[in-house]
């Protein structure tokens, strides 16, 4: 079972030994009444699915993935959650659920490791996998595997400092690249100097100078980040993820440039296989590694190349 908690909706998916989804089902988080009442909903989803999709036989792991800083025992940061610091997501469910294994990740990271299993970076011995939209994160792939770091918090490049003017900041703790770059900071600046509500995705589309002049400024910040990353960890591809994925064609050239021009060896970069629902099929892949074969590999390794996605 794939469960992915989203700051308005949670999506549930049951799916067999191979990947293939059986069935799923999506409600409302509602996050202010607390994580205990999300979480019994939750439960009761899945056995309505069990009970629909799968009689008589049953679930034996649970992959969980949400925004945030995600421990083994605890969410210790989750902007998009908010009261739901300290929730236990594995004792919470095993005791909802009735099942013992329950594995948890945070949503970007579940992104990435869906793309590394039966996406863009399928085969890549290293791979970033980048998140734009309205919040900005990043998550390593190496050999397969995702990094997970000291903490559980590697790839909040949320808190990278952005260059020139759009660095400002004296703040610590702060995230300053995606106050400054994020879909809603980048929204609200538009709104300041257009004078008119803009998505992301209307401002990505506009040809007049200003509007240009407010994506270029954005997008160099994202390009120099993504060069810094890219120096470091030596990637064979970069995968955008995330809403800026709807404005592709004005995204990735820039991105695709900043990259050619500042990497000793540039990777590619190209838009990920998931465009939608990349954290739940992360988030069955993060059940289904539970349940690896003998030799520990993951178990998705062995999966078709027709699972569903």
């Amino acid at each position: 079972m794939g469960i992915d908690i989203g700051g308005t909706k949670i999506e549930v998916a049951l799916a067999e030994p191979d990947g293939q989804i059986l069935g799923r089902a999506r409600l409302a988080t509602r996050a202010q009444e607390g994580p205990g009442p999300a979480l019994e909903r939750v439960a009761g989803t899945a056995a309505a699915l069990r009970r629909q999709h799968a009689a008589g036989r049953r679930i034996v792991a649970l992959g969980v993935v949400c925004p945030g800083v995600v421990q083994p025992d605890r969410i210790l940061l989750a902007p998009n959650l908010p009261g739901w610091e300290e929730t236990d997501l594995v004792a919470q469910l095993r005791s909802a659920t009735g099942v013992a294994t329950v594995a948890v990740t945070n949503d970007v990271r579940a992104g990435a490791l869906a793309e590394a299993r039966l996406g863009a970076l399928r085969g890549c011995r290293c791979g970033l996998y980048v998140n734009l939209g309205t919040g900005i994160a990043a998550a390593l792939v190496v050999d397969g595997r995702v990094a997970e770091g000291a903490h559980h918090a590697a790839g909040e490049i949320a808190y990278i400092r952005p260059p020139g003017a759009l660095g400002a900041w004296t703040v610590t703790g702060h995230p300053h690249l995606e106050s400054a770059v994020g879909g809603n900071a980048l929204a609200e600046r538009a709104a300041n100097v257009l004078g008119e509500p803009l998505s992301t995705a209307q401002l990505f589309g506009r040809a007049d100078p200003v509007s240009a002049h407010l994506v270029h400024q954005s997008l160099g910040a994202l390009g120099t980040a993504l060069v810094n990353l890219a120096v470091f960890a030596d990637p064979d591809r970069v995968v955008i993820g995330g809403g800026f994925t709807a404005s592709a064609d004005v995204v990735l050239p820039v991105l695709d440039a900043y990259l050619r021009t500042g990497v000793p060896f540039p990777p590619e970069v190209v838009v990920g296989d998931f465009d939608r629902d990349a954290s739940l099929h992360g988030a069955i892949a993060l059940a289904l590694d539970t349940l690896g074969p003998p030799d520990g590999g993951p178990l998705l390794d062995l999966c078709t190349e027709g699972a569903t996605r």
